[in-house]
């Protein structure tokens, strides 16, 4: 077993070796290795149009900026606010494929390509931990032809699927910086009313998925209350720390993985990577597991908590554009929702607000033709924004309209109405 990782001076002097075509694949969200992609960012001009798989890139993405971004196409499933911009203009290719269906981007059996990973250093038996970043890098290191790691001791050691021998790291670079930190945004008066309507379809037992900022992080807090809760979920944050420290998730009656919370990633502040840091009721797994239909099967009463940023009058969400500007894809949505909508006590519940930072409807006569729909009306149980929780599991579609009609804002309910004549 080769224990003796050789150091890399410049990532340039590898990406040579790459052959026409080959990607590369660099390690998500808070595992960005930020001195790799500055080096991947410098190298640019000798990749020749390279794709770039970025799965949910965040810190700083200096590939995406000029004038690395006229040398690469970059591509995500789940862009974040470094990649925004480029979106915008053009530059990425969107990745419109639930998270389950990502490993799959990496054919078993075939070597192609460079991973660029954040890891933490080796243990006594060779082995480095992924930290806080599983998702897609199993299926992408089995597939790699070269495999090159920033070594962090700053970098938590999590259980789970995470895991590289040594031996499969070609060269290394040293880092001391540690994983990107997310401090939890602040809630305000209309977050806190939504989180007050998701968390009364909540009960003691439940398992529950959510997503990242302000809504999901107060509906976690004003589940405090309840007992015996599990998770499964995307993305691993603070507020579940809370609840997971205060004992109030314990997943003691989760069908799958009992006694662990189960995620694919963490984002969050140190003390979220400090809590994870060999910690025996955490497990990241790859997003073929976390997110696979036939895993969620055995996730009873799973709650699925997701955000729209509109929803039209038949139920079809749209969760990806803002106006004209596309600000998010699918990610794992799909695969949460379908699963809770499917199960006899799941819930797939869409928070949205009422009203867009511009003041116009978020429930809409239609969705726009060009915007694609990201969940079907079949695949939500309940919509929820700061006017109440419009139930339409069974019901027919005109009870489906009356009844998002209600949770409108008031000033645009006769808009709405109207629309139905």
């Amino acid at each position: 077993m080769k224990m003796n990782l050789k150091k890399l001076a410049h990532l340039s002097d590898l990406l040579g070796g790459l052959r026409p075509g080959e990607p590369v694949t660099i390690h998500s969200a808070a595992a960005n290795p930020t001195r790799l992609a500055r080096q991947l960012a410098e190298s640019a001009p000798m990749l020749g149009g390279r794709c770039v798989y970025a799965l949910m890139p965040y810190g700083p993405v200096p590939y995406a900026d000029a004038p690395a971004r006229d040398s690469l196409k970059i591509a995500t499933a789940l862009p974040g606010p470094g990649l925004r911009a480029a979106m915008e203009a053009g530059r990425v290719v969107a990745l419109r494929r639930p998270l389950s269906a990502m490993p799959a981007l990496f054919p078993a059996g075939e070597r192609a390509g460079m991973v660029l990973l954040r890891v933490a250093p080796p243990d006594a038996s060779g082995r480095c931990n992924l930290g806080v970043a599983v998702d897609y890098m199993p299926a992408a290191l089995r597939a790699a032809r070269f495999v090159v790691a920033e070594i962090d001791p700053g970098m938590p050691v999590v259980p789970g699927e995470g895991w590289v021998d040594v031996g499969r790291i070609d060269a290394c670079i040293q880092s001391e910086d540690g994983p990107h930190q997310m401090t939890p945004p602040d809630a305000d008066t209309v977050d806190i009313d939504i989180a007050r309507h998701v968390v009364s379809l909540l009960k003691d037992g439940d398992v529950l998925q959510t997503g990242v900022g302000a809504l999901p992080e107060q509906v976690l807090r004003q589940a405090a209350h309840l007992k015996s809760l599990g998770l499964h979920t995307g993305i691993l944050t603070d507020g579940a720390r809370a609840l997971m420290e205060a004992g109030v998730i314990d997943n003691s009656r989760k069908g799958y993985l009992p006694g662990v919370s189960v995620a694919t990633m963490a984002l969050g502040t140190a003390g979220l990577y400090a809590f994870m840091d060999r910690n025996p009721s955490v497990f990241l797994a790859s997003c073929a597991v976390t997110h696979a239909g036939e895993v969620l099967r055995q996730v009873q009463s799973l709650k699925a908590i997701n955000g729209a940023l509109q929803v039209d009058l038949q139920g079809r969400v749209n969760a990806e554009w803002a106006g004209a500007r596309q600000v998010s894809l699918p990610g794992g949505l799909p695969d949460f929702a379908r699963a809770a909508a499917a199960q006899e006590h799941g819930l797939s519940i869409i928070a949205l607000r009422s009203c867009d930072r511009h003041g116009r409807s978020a429930i809409v006569p239609a969705l726009a033709p060009q915007h694609p729909c990201s969940l079907d009306a079949h695949e939500v149980d309940c919509y929820v924004t700061e006017y109440g929780i419009a139930h339409v599991r069974g019901r027919s579609e005109a009870a489906r309209r009356g009844a998002l009609i209600a949770i409108a804002h008031p000033g645009h309910r006769e808009m709405l109405e109207r629309a139905c004549r």
